[in-house]
C-alpha cells in the first residue's frame, strides 16, 4: 500500500492499493459513514420526444458514495463497498451504489472521525508487503501456500503419485513435477521459501531441483512433524523461522497472541472479553489491546479502543483470517 496523501483537517486520505493484503488492511480501515470516492458506471436515460422511446446509455462517472457496509472478499482480488451516492452530478444523488476495490487502484476518503490507531493500521500496511512461499509435504502430499499479511492462502493441495510401483528407490518413486511447476507459477524474484515437513521427504524434493533454478537458493528445509497445513503452522511456531519472516505481520499476531495465552495459563495480566477488558481499561491497566478485525466494526469495541489509546495503550488489530485470529476470536474477539 502507498499513502498518497493525508489531510488531518479534513479527515481525508488517498492510498494507492497494490496487492490483496492491501485490501484486507483497506477494509478494516474504513467504517459506516465514511465518504469513498470512486469511479463507476451508471444507466442513464435519454427520452426521445418524438417517439416516446427510451435508449439507455451506461455513463462513467466519479462519485462520492457514503458507507454502508463492505464486503471483504478473500482471496478475489477484491473489496466491494456498498452505500448511498451523496456526491456527484445531481441526478444520481440518493441512489444505493456499490463499489468495487481491487489491487492497483486508487482511492480516497473522507473519515467521519479521525482515529490514530487506523492511520497506524495504515502505515504499518505501507511499511510491509513481504510475503513467503511454504511447501509442507511428506511421501503422500504436499501444500503449496502464500504467507500474506493477514492470513495463509492455501494454493494447491497435490496428491504424489508413484512412477512405478517396481522402483526401489524411494527419491525416484515420487513424481515432482507438479510441485515444480506450482513453486515456478507463484515464485518472485527474492521471495523467502519454507520447504517443511516429516522425514527425509523434502530433503529429496530439495534434491530433485536443478542447481539452475535460482529459486533453490532461496529455498529454507525445516523439520516439522506433520505435513499440510498443520505443518505450516508447526514450522511458524518452531521460531526456526523468525529471523526470516521478522518482517511478516502475521508473525507479530502470532507473537501477540501467543502472549495472551501465556499470561492466562499462568494466571497472569490479562483480561478478554467485552467485560473484562472493559473494566481493565477503565482501571487504566491495558498495556496491549488486541481486537479482531470481525469485532472492529463494532461500535462500542471501537469506543474501548479509542479509550485505551487515549491511555498510550498499543491497539493491535488481529486477523480473523489465521489460527491465532481464531483463537482470539472465541475469547470474544477482545484481549
Amino acid at each position: 500500500m502507498k499513502i498518497l496523501d493525508i489531510d488531518e483537517k479534513l479527515k481525508k486520505i488517498s492510498l494507492k492499493i497494490t496487492n490483496i493484503d492491501d485490501l484486507w488492511f483497506f477494509n478494516n480501515f474504513l467504517e459506516k459513514g465514511d465518504i469513498i470516492f470512486g469511479l463507476i458506471f451508471r444507466k442513464e436515460e435519454e427520452r426521445q420526444d418524438t417517439v416516446r422511446s427510451k435508449k439507455t446509455e451506461r455513463i462513467r462517472i466519479r462519485v462520492g458514495i457514503e458507507i454502508d457496509y463492505t464486503e471483504f472478499q478473500d482471496f478475489s482480488n477484491r473489496l466491494r463497498v456498498h452505500g448511498i451516492i451523496k456526491i456527484g452530478p445531481e441526478d444520481f444523488i440518493g441512489f444505493h451504489q456499490s463499489l468495487n476495490i481491487e489491487t492497483n487502484y486508487d482511492v480516497e476518503i473522507i473519515k467521519k472521525e479521525w482515529k490514530k490507531f487506523y492511520i497506524e493500521e495504515l502505515k504499518k500496511a505501507e511499511d510491509s508487503g513481504q510475503v513467503s512461499l511454504f511447501i509442507s509435504m511428506d511421501d503422500e502430499n504436499a501444500t503449496i501456500a502464500l504467507l500474506r499479511d493477514y492470513a495463509i492462502q492455501i494454493l494447491a493441495e497435490i496428491k504424489l503419485k508413484k512412477k512405478s510401483k517396481d522402483i526401489e528407490s524411494k527419491e525416484e518413486e515420487i513424481n515432482y513435477s507438479e510441485i515444480m511447476g506450482k513453486l515456478k507459477q507463484y515464485w518472485e524474484e527474492n521471495m523467502p521459501v519454507i520447504l517443511a515437513g516429516p522425514g527425509f521427504f523434502k530433503e529429496n524434493f530439495f534434491n530433485f531441483i536443478p542447481e539452475s533454478e535460482i529459486l533453490k537458493k532461496h529455498i529454507v528445509l525445516v523439520n516439522t512433524s506433520y505435513a499440510g497445513e498443520r505443518g505450516i503452522y508447526e514450522a511458524l511456531k518452531s521460531g526456526t523461522l523468525d529471523n526470516i519472516l521478522k518482517k511478516q505481520r502475521l508473525m507479530k499476531e502470532f507473537s501477540l497472541v501467543n502472549e495472551l495465552l501465556e499470561e492466562i495459563g499462568k494466571n497472569g495480566k490479562y483480561a478478554y472479553g467485552m467485560d473484562e477488558v472493559k473494566k481493565a481499561i477503565e482501571y487504566g491497566a491495558v498495556e496491549k489491546l488486541l481486537v479482531t478485525d470481525i469485532k472492529i466494526k463494532d461500535e462500542n469495541i471501537l469506543e474501548l479502543m479509542k479509550e485505551a489509546e487515549s491511555q498510550n495503550a498499543q491497539v493491535h488489530i488481529i486477523s480473523s483470517h489465521h489460527e491465532y485470529g481464531r483463537i482470539l476470536q472465541n475469547l470474544g474477539g477482545i484481549g
